[in-house]
């Protein structure tokens, strides 16, 4: 919905809703295949056998140059930025590997972090703490951009990012010189700026950089979903209910005062 006006919608006495729950376990299932590509080095190691590049190994480092830049999961941090739905279904996802778990999201409850487990901290903590980053917030203009050079200085030089989010979020020219320089060790995202990454976009020539072309909610499940949910919201207004995904509650009244309902 960030591509629809919902302030001007809400001044013309509009509904705007979507249907937060669809295709949760897709996109959370595709931030840990992620998550996995980047801190086992999935697609560089693929690449090297492919090349014919497969050495022996009475030395197991002997094998690549990458061996030794790949991690365990369990006992390292895993750091959410946004703690939503998307999020809330892969924590225990992550658990499953035996990550720590730490987010920042000023909007949730602290009750849904001690319900999921999850740590509350800081954003500039997070980051300096965390082994993977992976951002779940929505694009709006407090979080375009979130992510910048300022933001990787703070992480470990060995940290891994991802975002299925929206690409916006992140600085790519930032990300750039941050995946050059050595400021963070690798990036794995959904979701680029803009859409499609261009084909001479500098990051395409990284091997520390993944890209998967906003696919994460892909799968026959999801689209057999997606036409039924919405019609569904649209039915209750039909009836006389509010949208179960109400993303404007402030419209309510302008509303009521519109079209003579309750």
């Amino acid at each position: 919905y960030d591509k629809l006006d919902v302030d001007a919608a809400t001044e013309l006495g509009i509904l705007v809703a979507n249907v937060p729950d669809y295709c949760l376990e897709e996109v959370s299932d595709h931030t840990m295949a992620l998550i996995l590509a980047c801190t086992r080095r999935i697609v560089q190691l693929n690449e090297i056998a492919r090349r014919g590049d497969w050495k022996p190994q009475p030395d197991p480092y002997l094998g690549s140059e990458v061996w030794p830049k790949m991690s365990r999961l369990r006992g390292q941090t895993l750091g959410l930025i946004g703690l939503g739905r998307i999020a809330q279904a892969l924590v225990p996802k992550a658990k499953g590997f035996g990550l720590r778990i730490i987010a920042n999201d000023p909007y949730i409850d602290p009750g849904i972090f001690r319900e999921f487990g999850v740590e509350q901290v800081q954003l500039d903590q997070l980051l300096a703490q965390s082994h993977v980053v992976s951002v779940h917030v929505p694009l709006t203009p407090e979080t375009t951009h979130l992510l910048g050079l300022e933001q990787f200085k703070k992480m470990k030089p060995t940290a891994c990012l991802i975002n299925t989010a929206r690409g916006p979020i992140v600085d790519h020219d930032a990300l750039y010189t941050a995946l050059t320089q050595g400021l963070i060790s690798m990036a794995a995202f959904d979701v680029t700026e803009p859409e499609p990454i261009p084909p001479d976009s500098p990051l395409l020539k990284l091997d520390n950089f993944i890209v998967t072309a906003h696919s994460a909610s892909a799968s026959p499940l999801s689209f057999a979903e997606l036409p039924p949910r919405p019609a569904e919201e649209v039915i209750r207004v039909v009836k006389g209910e509010w949208p179960i995904g109400l993303l404007n509650p402030q419209v309510k009244e302008k509303y009521r005062r519109k079209w003579g309902q309750a």
